[in-house]
């Protein structure tokens, strides 16, 4: 899962003579908040549409704000975890992409990345979620997937979040519809479980339950 296969580039970089005026109105026909710039072939970083509305004169190239470009990039060996923490870091809407040379070869798109990651078992098998608090200290996947696994079920996919400062929330994907015992074994294990989605999704309340693991998972 790295970056290099998913690299778009149908997009064209920009180069520091574009106007401000002229760049607001290429990221509105184009839906994006953040393009790159170039100059002798190079990147040199990433304007953002907040940036440009600061300018006051819209005649002005990039050449003469170059100090509000952002250096946001990624080399095509790292790998999407890396490329998710970016993004967020960042609130991208796009995330140029450089060889090893520091050369540009294209963009992640955030929400195609969305798409492609859908697709991966973790999100598309059919399964329950558990979500589980538990201090930091306390925390250990093993664990966790041997509870599961006790149960002859298996963990598919695991996402986990800091809750304040000494606690951790740990969604846990399982493919079993039913896992009412699971559920009961992690708390003889004194998991303290926040959320569950398993096979009641299905009754006259999922479209709320479906809503908040939306939610949840940030989606």
């Amino acid at each position: 899962m790295k970056v290099e296969e998913h690299i778009l580039n149908d997009i064209k970089p920009l180069n520091l003579e574009f106007k401000a005026g002229e760049t607001l109105r290429l990221m509105e026909e184009l839906k994006l908040c953040h393009l790159p710039v170039l100059h002798d072939g190079q990147y040199i970083g990433l304007i953002s549409e907040d940036d440009l509305l600061d300018i006051q004169n819209e005649q002005d190239s990039l050449e003469q704000h170059v100090n509000v470009l952002k250096p946001y990039s990624l080399k095509t060996t790292d790998h999407l975890f890396k490329a998710m923490s970016r993004v967020g870091e960042g609130n991208l809407s796009l995330l140029p992409i450089l060889d090893q040379g520091e050369k540009y070869v294209g963009y992640l798109s955030p929400l195609e990345l969305i798409q492609d990651l859908g697709r991966q078992l973790t999100f598309s098998e059919a399964g329950s979620v558990v979500v589980v608090e538990v201090g930091v200290r306390d925390y250990h996947l093993s664990q966790l997937t041997q509870i599961v696994e006790s149960d002859d079920a298996r963990v598919t996919g695991v996402l986990v979040h800091s809750h304040g400062i000494e606690l951790l929330r740990i969604a846990l994907k399982i493919n079993r519809a039913d896992i009412s015992r699971i559920l009961k074994s992690l708390e003889r294990y004194e998991y303290r479980i926040v959320e569950v989605f398993h096979k009641s999704i299905f009754d006259n309340d999922a479209s709320d339950r479906i809503e908040s693991l939306i939610k949840y998972l940030n989606i």
